[in-house]
């Protein structure tokens, strides 16, 4: 078998589990508003705190799409990349500190003593003619929960081409799901609290929307893949 199809089988292989999980993840916020429209239609349950309770928890739904999006793609990418691993100066600048990641933090974490040597080793595995070793559980992060700030870190991190955000997907968005889940998950706010204040048409806009992102993020990844948009100009294909 031609050693261009093995990569597109695995590439297939890896991106289609993240499409399976999405997609479940997307169903189970479908499933949810379609319980709370089934609720509406019924007179009892017009004003009842369990409607505004499920409008709230359609946030945290959300939130769990994107962060396993966002985190999954990243993961497979990475693993694309380990099973067939280059030399460091192989890959394009800002990927390197993702690929670098361990290096970066011995140099961090080390004493005065040894920050020098550190220094040094970093040079001598980024000058390295050897063959990287990556860690694809990295996540380029700052430990905060996925937002906007993250996904455009990650477009720019891994050199996603074009737009992290396709037409029509508002960042402050991101930001509203983001900040309503850890106020339920955290118990700063109540679930009933937040859902009083949305309609059901809007929390389906908001699904959409954020369906949308996750498919948009799935592509990307997969394109820069397989266009070899990771590789540095200078190399090859």
């Amino acid at each position: 078998m031609p050693e261009f199809s093995i990569v597109q089988i695995g590439l297939s292989r890896m991106f289609d589990s993240v499409d399976r999980e999405v997609g479940d993840r997307i169903r189970q916020s479908k499933e949810l508003l379609h319980l709370i429209n089934t609720l509406l239609s019924q007179d009892e349950y017009k004003d009842s705190d369990i409607l505004k309770i499920q409008k709230g928890y359609v946030f945290v739904s959300l939130y769990s799409s994107l962060e396993y999006c966002l985190t999954a793609s990243v993961s497979n990418f990475l693993e694309l990349l380990k099973s067939s691993p280059r030399k460091p100066m192989h890959y394009k600048n800002y990927l390197l500190c993702a690929l670098l990641d361990s290096n970066f933090n011995a140099i961090r974490d080390c004493g005065k003593k040894t920050l020098w040597d550190k220094r040094v080793e970093f040079i001598d595995t980024l000058l390295s003619e050897n063959q990287v070793v990556i860690d694809a559980s990295v996540f380029p992060s700052d430990g905060i929960n996925i937002s906007d700030k993250q996904i455009r870190d990650v477009w720019k991190i891994f050199h996603i081409a074009g737009d992290c955000f396709p037409e029509g997907v508002n960042q402050l968005l991101l930001r509203e799901i983001k900040e309503h889940r850890n106020a339920i998950a955290h118990g700063r706010e109540k679930a009933k609290d937040i859902g009083s204040r949305y309609t059901v048409e809007t929390l389906q806009q908001k699904e959409a929307i954020v369906e949308k992102l996750c498919l948009h993020i799935i592509n990307g990844f997969k394109s820069a893949y397989t266009a070899n948009d990771f590789l540095s100009s200078q190399i090859a294909v």
